[in-house]
Order: C-alpha cells, then sequence, then structure tokens
C-alpha cells in the first residue's frame, strides 16, 4: 500500500493542503516553505498507528494542540488530517480513506 492523497487543515503553517501523490514524491523549496512541517503528518500519522502511542501521546509529543495548529486558523481552528491509500495500480474504488480531526475544547 501507498499514500495517494494527503490532505491538511490548519495543519502547523498549512492552512489547507490537498496533495494528490504517486508512487514516488520529491519535496523542495525554499527554507521555512513548509517541507518539514509536510513531513511531520506523515509522522503523526505513524506515532497514532505505533505500539504504545495512540492521539494522546502523538499530540503531546510535538507540544499540545496549539502547537500544531495553524496560526492562521482563527475562525475555523479545528485541525483535519486525511489520507487515501491504495495498493499499486489500484483503482479509486479499491482505496482506502482515513480522516481524524482533532478540537480543542476548554474544561469547564
Amino acid at each position: 500500500m501507498h499514500f495517494t492523497r494527503l490532505q491538511l487543515k490548519n495543519w502547523r503553517n498549512f492552512v489547507s493542503v490537498d496533495l494528490p501523490m504517486g508512487e514516488r514524491m520529491f519535496i523542495t523549496g525554499p527554507n521555512a516553505s513548509g517541507k518539514s512541517n509536510l513531513l511531520d503528518a506523515f509522522r503523526f500519522l505513524r506515532d497514532l498507528a505505533k505500539t504504545g502511542g495512540g492521539l494522546q501521546q502523538a499530540v503531546r509529543e510535538r507540544g499540545n494542540l496549539s502547537k500544531i495548529r495553524c496560526l492562521a486558523a482563527r475562525q475555523y481552528p479545528d485541525v483535519e488530517i486525511e489520507v487515501e491509500l491504495a495498493e499499486p495500480g489500484a483503482t479509486t474504488s479499491n482505496s482506502w480513506r482515513y480522516s481524524i480531526g482533532l478540537r480543542h475544547e476548554g474544561v469547564s
């Protein structure tokens, strides 16, 4: 299986990203353009799934939700990640889609 699409909303310095992917992808750009933040979205997904990981641990390792959320996300502060996975050569009907949304709710 490989990633065929990554969508991010309010992740680090990205307000909105929709990135279709092939079997090979190269990430280039100037300093401070978001290359590391893009890769961290994949690390976050890995941390969710690894043994001993989980959502709380993955968020905590990144300094909590306030450090993950895009600073420009004032009106719509939820952080969302959606990925699509498929076997090489598979059609879109044979793909898997996973989504996760994070919202900070104050303690009352």
